[in-house]
């Protein structure tokens, strides 16, 4: 028997270890047990149902004829089913969350930005998934034959602190292929953004997924970025700062007096109210670190490439050349700038050149989202750290929003099998209305 019930609370009442979910599944066939008429909350209008099939628990809930139900459990073994379900429909039973309407909300894909990496990322998936896999090649194909970059041997590898993790010519293309590889998988399942948004690195990645840029294009500027950056460019430092805009040009102002100097620091992204981050010399940006820590703002000073600057303005030339040789097509869906925080239909040549020395205003594309009425954001990269940005921003500019239809995606965690949390997604996109293939879902997890 199929079973698609109700869409209300995602009820995650399972083993409190993911690791040991070995056989995570979810729900959609029920065998013939105590629970097996958790079918009629389905498709069909129903009543309560007093059969000698349903056991106590399950005799009281009453349902309302005419009710639409979309739910999905994520569970070990029949045991944590039973219960599962079982506490779910008391659950469900003592709610006043009103049945679903059945119209999705817009959801907006948030592509991750670099710093996101870390040993083996995807590898798991890729043994699960042969539709990730054949991306994620066609991707380490591109890369080893046109940059010689082996991003299958850094799958591969399971050392805790590989060597390829430290230089961005090689984790960047691997992360780009880790993105792209879940971008097709989301859309094999049926799950495909209304709108992209990146931060920095991302938003190359994010207009690949919008259909701007072909997969070869997206591999090429990102490569040509890194090789002009890391040849002619000095690696000085970034101060991320939590804190927002204002304050950080506060506090600059107020170095600047107190050494009665120029500090040579920019402010490359606007991340979030509470999280800005500028670029510059190691000294100042180090000095800038310690204003910071006196005025009791947390912050955190690392070595870094000064992207977002007008320090990289000696390799704009150089890069347009590349830039312009690219074919931009018109996005398949709609792309969130944060150059300029507007709706882009397509791109030009110019548009990564301002993209690479202007601030990435992530913090603007974020209100841009909010005001396009976008509610729904599934974060596509190893790791989420841009879905608390966006909470950020929301506690910014709407307290009330909890109590609103605002919902937060992950695609994969670093300390969370690959298996469990894209199952976990799954069921929650699909208990709040996004429609899924299931025969695809079953191509990589066996029902």
């Amino acid at each position: 028997m199929k079973c698609w019930p109700s869409w209300t609370k995602w009820h995650h009442k399972i083993r409190p270890k993911h690791q040991d979910l070995n056989t995570s599944k979810i729900i959609r066939t029920i065998q013939k047990s105590s629970i097996c008429q958790l079918h009629r909350l389905s498709r069909c209008p129903i009543k309560s149902d007093t059969s000698n099939n349903m056991d106590k628990n399950t005799d009281e809930i009453q349902v309302k004829r005419n009710t639409k139900f979309r739910q999905a459990f994520l569970y070990q073994n029949l045991s944590d089913l039973a219960l599962t379900t079982q506490k779910w429909l008391k659950t469900y039973q003592q709610s006043k969350v009103a049945p679903t309407t059945g119209k999705k909300s817009k959801l907006c894909f948030i592509i991750t930005c670099q710093g996101t990496h870390y040993p083996s990322m995807g590898q798991k998936l890729y043994s699960y998934s042969p539709l990730f896999r054949q991306h994620f090649d066609t991707c380490a194909k591109i890369v080893k034959t046109q940059y010689d970059v082996d991003i299958k041997q850094f799958l591969e590898d399971l050392s805790e602190s590989p060597d390829w993790m430290n230089f961005p010519r090689n984790f960047l293309p691997y992360l780009l292929a880790v993105q792209y590889g879940l971008f097709k998988q989301w859309e094999a399942w049926g799950i495909v953004p209304d709108y992209v948004l990146g931060l920095s690195f991302g938003e190359y990645g994010a207009a690949a997924m919008a259909g701007i840029l072909t997969l070869e294009e997206a591999f090429k500027l990102i490569m040509t970025r890194v090789e002009l950056m890391t040849k002619f460019i000095k690696e000085e430092a970034m101060c991320v700062g939590m804190m927002d805009r204002k304050t950080m040009e506060k506090l600059l102002e107020e170095a600047k007096q107190e050494v009665g100097e120029d500090i040579k620091l920019e402010i490359a992204a606007l991340n979030s109210p509470l999280q800005t981050c500028l670029v510059g010399s190691m000294k100042w940006a180090s000095y800038f670190a310690e204003v910071c820590t006196k005025n009791g703002i947390k912050n955190h000073l690392v070595p870094h490439h000064p992207y977002h600057s007008s320090l990289t303005e000696p390799i704009l030339p150089e890069f347009l050349k590349t830039t312009s040789s690219v074919k931009y097509e018109k996005a398949k869906c709609k792309f969130i700038s944060t150059v300029d925080c507007k709706l882009k239909g397509t791109l030009d040549s110019t548009y990564f050149l301002d993209h690479l020395k202007n601030a990435a205003n992530f913090m603007g594309g974020i209100e841009t989202a909010l005001g396009e009425g976008i509610t729904h954001f599934l974060e596509i990269g190893p790791h989420p750290i841009q879905l608390q940005m966006i909470r950020d921003s929301l506690d910014n500019n709407d307290p009330t929003w909890r109590e609103k239809d605002y919902m937060f995606f992950t695609s994969l965690r670093r300390k969370l099998d690959d298996k469990v949390c894209l199952l976990d997604t799954l069921g929650r996109l699909y208990a709040i209305g996004h429609d899924v293939d299931w025969k695809e879902v079953e191509k990589v997890f066996p029902a």
